[in-house]
């Protein structure tokens, strides 16, 4: 299973950061069990309503302890959080699923309401809690090459900057969608591009499609526009594997790293610091 490690908090902070959203909580809230086989969907993001249906209880938690722990606007998501191992919890966590309508009189940032507000919601209803772990784990790290980096300035408005509570309208029939900055896409010319990234960007996109996460050491400022000299295959795009309805398993990195040496970047193996949860006490919550 991959480990994946999106913040490093340490526990001291996240008990002030609890304390401190102590007040942060929903007025009305509805936990439902999800008995069919929908599969899990968030709606529109709403100001002072949440709607996440049929959801896992450890995506629940990784949602808020580990992709919006703070309720940070925007705050960017490693695609490979929801892969980070869970500890010490019943295996139900990961099977049962809930259908979450939430609401609160303030009006308040998605971020908010799926991270701090979603921890107490858990702690309340679900009854949880947890402590984190800090363990060394394989990592790869994004340097400079031997060549020195060749890379690209991002092209002012080739993209769109993606904002989860304001997302781009709808395109109608026949418009092209717009290009979102930092979204891995097919290229024109074979391979994939991805647009206005920083070097932190890039490494989240690429850590998804590898068996570590990638953290960049290359010392570069600035934001640019990437291209790869990747096959489908190699990043699982589009059901390229053989057996479509398969999820895709990320490699070694071999791909990858051919990739980025074009760019006059390297991948190389290490180690670093990793913050696991682990479940000291949490239970079903009873239905509304």
């Amino acid at each position: 299973m991959l480990t994946v490690v999106f913040l490093l908090i340490a526990l001291s902070d996240l008990n002030a950061q609890t304390a401190s959203n102590a007040a942060q909580k929903f007025e009305v809230a509805s936990v439902r069990l999800c008995q069919n086989s929908q599969p899990p969907s968030g709606g529109e993001p709403n100001p002072t309503r949440l709607h996440l249906a049929c959801v896992t209880t450890a995506n629940l938690i990784r949602l808020a302890y580990l992709v919006f722990p703070t309720g940070q606007a925007n705050a960017p998501i490693s695609p490979s959080v929801f892969q980070m191992p869970i500890s010490g919890g019943p295996s139900w966590l990961s099977s049962d699923r809930y259908t979450i309508d939430a609401k609160t009189e303030q009006r308040v940032n998605t971020e908010m309401m799926q991270g701090p507000m979603m921890q107490a919601l858990l702690e309340d209803r679900f009854g949880l809690k947890l402590h984190r772990e800090t363990k060394e784990i394989p990592a790869f790290e994004l340097t400079l090459g031997v060549t020195g980096p060749k890379l690209q300035p991002a092209k002012e408005g080739a993209c769109v900057a993606y904002d989860r509570n304001n997302p781009p309208p709808a395109h109608g029939a026949g418009e092209p969608a717009p290009v979102i900055c930092g979204v891995i896409r097919q290229s024109a010319r074979d391979g994939f591009d991805v647009l206005g990234v920083s070097m932190a960007d890039l490494c989240r996109v690429l850590s998804a499609h590898v068996d570590h996460d990638i953290v960049d050491k290359t010392g570069i400022s600035g934001t640019f526009d990437v291209h790869l000299d990747l096959l489908p295959a190699d990043i699982g795009y589009g059901g390229a594997t053989p057996e479509p309805s398969s999820p895709f398993t990320p490699g070694d990195g071999g791909a990858i790293a051919a990739a980025v040496k074009k760019l006059g970047l390297q991948m190389r193996n290490a180690k670093r610091p990793a913050e696991f949860l682990v479940i000291d006490h949490v239970e079903r919550p009873s239905e509304n």
